[in-house]
């Protein structure tokens, strides 16, 4: 996990780099160049700098952060029944279907997990999306919060309109860590914490043998 999360560090340092390089050739001519020619030159290099960061940052770890299953691969009807299976458990944590992808979250709006969930003030609530890629049996993985309000719980609960992706690299490989581990958990046991649901998740994916590429979107 160390080398992935030091690959990472030193494609970002790359990416930088490669950005600075290509300001330099602006560099070597500003002095040829009017102030105002200048500044739009620069402007026009921001603007592509800022559009083009975050998509490359997104396939630098698709690269990074790709995990292979282990054994036979099960169809995905079959992957995204074992997930869904999480709904029938009694637990904080349920999955939602979203169009094509299953959302891991927590049952924010549950009158009983909702109270738990303020006695452990929890800020912000966490998603795992996940998107099926049946052709290469891969799941692409992102990570979102979205800001919460447990003052009104159990009446009521408030969510921010936008579900922010924030990438949480690394995962605790073990596929006795699966959602198998959920019967053996109370309700004192969960803590609220991303791990809680994304660990799980991931690792049942990979042990019914599908791989799992983390993104940003």
């Amino acid at each position: 996990m160390i080398k992935r999360y030091l690959l990472t560090f030193a494609g970002l340092c790359l990416l930088i780099i490669a950005y600075l390089l290509t300001l330099l050739p602006l560099q070597i001519i500003r002095n040829d160049l009017a102030a105002e020619t200048y500044l739009k030159a620069l402007f026009v290099w921001g603007i592509l700098v800022l559009f083009s960061f975050l998509p490359v940052v997104s396939i630098l770890i698709k690269k990074i952060w790709f995990f292979h299953g282990t054994g036979r691969a099960v169809s995905e009807k079959q992957l995204r029944a074992i997930l869904l299976a999480v709904n029938e458990m009694a637990l904080p944590i349920r999955i939602l279907k979203k169009g094509k992808r299953l959302v891991g979250q927590w049952r924010y709006d549950d009158p009983v997990w909702c109270e738990y969930m303020t006695a452990a003030n929890v800020s912000t609530l966490y998603e795992l999306r996940l998107k099926f890629r049946e052709s290469t049996n891969t799941v692409l993985v992102s990570d979102h919060f979205r800001r919460v309000n447990f003052d009104l719980c159990p009446v009521r609960v408030k969510t921010g309109l936008l579900a922010v992706p924030r990438p949480l690299l690394g995962i605790k490989r073990n596929e006795k860590l699966g959602i198998e581990q959920y019967k053996k958990m109370k309700q004192f046991d969960f803590q609220y914490k991303p791990a809680e649901i994304k660990s799980p998740l991931l690792n049942t994916i990979l042990a019914h043998g599908w791989n799992v590429q983390f993104t940003l979107f």
